[in-house]
């Protein structure tokens, strides 16, 4: 069950990765579209679709960005199907994330379809064996017809009414969350602490992924969350080797530097290098101040206005701004506070040591005596 469990985590992973320049090349094209039409005081580009104009060409743009956003399912459930038993189990991968997206079935239909199609198609592959001169069929028509059979069946026969039920009624839950204040704390804290938990792993994607398939849904807070804890981490401890210098060794210093871009940027990972001098006490500092950064911009009115871009400029797709960038820099301020608990000179400390002891030893090896 463990190894299931790990090969399982592997193939999201691959679904995942395949998934983020499509999220955020669409989510980018949409962003600056709606930024240029709010300069021009126009805030819904539905107007203008049957008219011409700089103002059409926006919309028709934006459509561009809309449509790859669409894209989440099928790309999500083809390249898990694809991780688990390569080409031949990318039709019904893709056709089952189409079939998730129609049916209302949303993230979970999608994971479902996935890894259906991938396990089925690793056992159609292991298991019909035909011989004889209908053996080329296998491939290009038995196997297809099989895989995108039977996960067609399953999404829209079988489970294609209970997911969707699930997924609305999560969706549902989330909104509620998104306009209570109480809760919408919670969601917060929550998203921002599993944010800050892996920088990039299952538990990051996880989170990433809940903010992700809520804004196809049009529930954009908690991707505005998501956003700003992201930020959090790198962009921390960039800033700490250059308040803190002379705590860091200069390897540390040197990647400070790429540590604040990719915080303005809104790279998580940048962080690892750090985290991983100590995970033990910087994996709950990252996860402490992705919480309290998400809370403050929370308690402060952050709100949408628009569908939220990532990164620290992400502050002008937000409403009150301020309580965006607020929350990115307390939650990074908390970091560099934090990097006071671990030495990050040691090595630069041990290097120096192994150095002198090394001339220490050469010089006794040409030690003169004179009798």
């Amino acid at each position: 069950m463990k190894k299931w469990l790990s090969e399982a985590k592997k193939h999201l992973m691959t679904g995942i990765s395949y998934l983020l320049p499509v999220i955020i090349a669409g989510s980018l094209i949409v962003a600056v579209c709606k930024i240029i039409g709010l300069t021009m005081g126009v805030t819904d580009f539905g107007p203008y679709a049957d008219k011409s104009g700089f103002l059409h060409i926006l919309y028709l743009i934006e459509n561009v960005g809309w449509r790859g956003i669409g894209l989440l399912n099928m790309v999500l459930a083809g390249y898990i199907a694809y991780s688990i038993a390569d080409k031949p189990a990318l039709a019904a991968g893709l056709i089952g994330g189409v079939l998730a997206q129609e049916t209302n079935a949303g993230f979970l239909g999608a994971l479902v379809a996935g890894f259906f199609a991938g396990y089925l198609t690793l056992w159609v592959k292991n298991k019909v064996k035909i011989t004889g001169p209908a053996a080329g069929s296998v491939p290009l028509i038995i196997l297809p017809l099989i895989t995108v059979g039977l996960t067609g069946i399953l999404m829209s026969v079988i489970l294609g009414g209970p997911l969707s039920a699930i997924n609305e009624g999560l969706v549902n839950w989330i909104k509620h969350m998104s306009e209570s204040g109480t809760s919408t704390l919670v969601l917060a804290l929550i998203l921002g602490a599993m944010i800050g938990f892996d920088l990039g792993g299952p538990v990051n994607k996880a989170a990433w992924m809940a903010g992700n398939a809520l804004f196809l849904s049009g529930v954009y807070l908690p991707n505005i969350f998501v956003n700003i804890a992201i930020c959090i981490p790198p962009l921390g401890y960039g800033l700490a080797t250059l308040i803190l210098k002379r705590r860091f060794s200069k390897t540390y210093r040197e990647a400070g530097k790429g540590s604040v871009i990719m915080g303005i940027i809104g790279i998580t990972e940048g962080a690892i290098p750090f985290t991983l001098r100590n995970p033990a006490k910087l994996i709950p500092l990252n996860m402490i101040a992705c919480a309290a950064g998400a809370a403050l911009t929370a308690l402060l009115g952050a709100h949408v206005i628009m569908p939220p871009i990532g990164g620290l400029y992400g502050a002008v797709s937000v409403g009150a701004p301020f309580a965006y960038l607020a929350g990115g820099i307390v939650g990074a301020l908390i970091i560099v506070a934090g990097t006071l608990l671990v030495n990050f000179r040691e090595e630069e400390k041990q290097q120096t040591d192994t150095k002198e002891a090394s001339v220490k030893k050469n010089g006794e090896d040409i030690e003169l005596v004179f009798d």
